[in-house]
């Protein structure tokens, strides 16, 4: 995917001499004319640069990029002022503010196509970075730390425009078992296999996060109460009747399900929400395991009565 860089530059002529520049070099360049509008592309168009002119007809450069790093979700953004005002007083506040580098408009156009290749090499690396520091390093979903973060974003969201959300915990019946008859490295094959059911068996929307050792969490987004229920229903089912052992190896596995739900905008916080899923599973778990059970409600279906083959 093309490297993207915001040009935040009041003259067109300017913007449309440095899409020529950069454009043959493989990036998409988009254009903001002024600060406001630099402050709303970034969220619209996810910039990987922002080059940034200090005199804007509304605010300057330099509040524009203080406001980039004191958004958390911008904060470590490069930014390369690309000014004519490149005196040295200009350069230190520009510095000060936030800036990765400074340019005069004046520079020989290689310094500046080495400077923004250099940038964008450095947001690479970030990202690559990020997304490890996010990422389960055994089934390659996402980690506890993401799910934390993004149910944050998506409670918020959620209560915003008034949508259901629900919160699903799962945790896999007598997971120590596995590890403890066939060793370490069949229960993380066992993990694997759960997650790709997981995977083939939910919305593309619908955010897969290992919680911590065998338990998992699911985050719904616009789901009410009988669609997670579903969902939750759907992943024991196909788990619970899938082999997951290896070739002369055969067992079977259950899940044991805790679910909860803002619907409409509840009253509660992010925090209330994952207690109640936490507190949704240890009740299923304690009705006899492999069922699901929603928060605050009897568990009203019968689960399969397959059991594991550990006790």
């Amino acid at each position: 995917m093309k490297s993207r860089i915001l040009v935040v530059e009041d003259m067109q002529q300017n913007f449309e001499s440095l899409r020529q520049l950069l454009e043959p070099e493989g990036v998409a360049v988009v254009h903001a004319l002024n600060g406001k509008a630099a402050l709303y592309s970034l969220e619209q168009e996810k910039p990987d640069l922002v080059i940034l002119d200090i005199v804007l007809s509304d605010i300057d450069g330099f509040e524009v990029c203080k406001q980039i790093r004191q958004d958390e979700r911008t904060a470590n953004l490069p930014v390369l002022f690309f000014s004519s005002r490149g005196d040295v007083n200009n350069r230190i506040l520009g510095l000060e503010s936030g800036a990765s580098d400074f340019l005069d408009k004046g520079c020989d156009k290689r310094e500046l196509l080495l400077r923004v290749k250099n940038l964008l090499a450095y947001k690479q690396t970030l990202d690559t970075l990020e997304r490890l520091s996010l990422q389960d390093s055994l089934t390659r979903i996402y980690n506890r730390r993401y799910f934390q973060s993004r149910l944050r974003d998506e409670f918020m969201r959620s209560k915003r425009y008034l949508h259901n959300l629900c919160c699903l915990m799962i945790d896999v019946d007598y997971f120590k078992e596995i590890n403890d008859t066939y060793g370490h490295p069949v229960g993380d094959a066992v993990l694997k296999k759960i997650v790709l059911i997981f995977r083939q068996n939910t919305r593309a929307c619908d955010i897969l996060c290992r919680y911590g050792g065998d338990e998992f969490a699911i985050i719904l987004p616009e789901t009410n109460s009988r669609g997670a229920y579903i969902t939750a229903e759907r992943l024991r089912s196909i788990v619970e009747k899938t082999d997951l052992g290896a070739p002369k190896r055969s067992f079977f596995l259950s899940l044991s399900c805790g679910i909860s739900s803002l619907q409409e905008g509840g009253a509660f916080g992010v925090d209330e929400l994952v207690t109640q899923a936490d507190v949704a599973l240890y009740q299923a778990k304690q009705a006899g395991r492999n069922k699901t059970s929603f928060y605050g409600k009897d568990i009203t279906e019968r689960s399969s009565d397959r059991g594991n083959d550990f006790k």
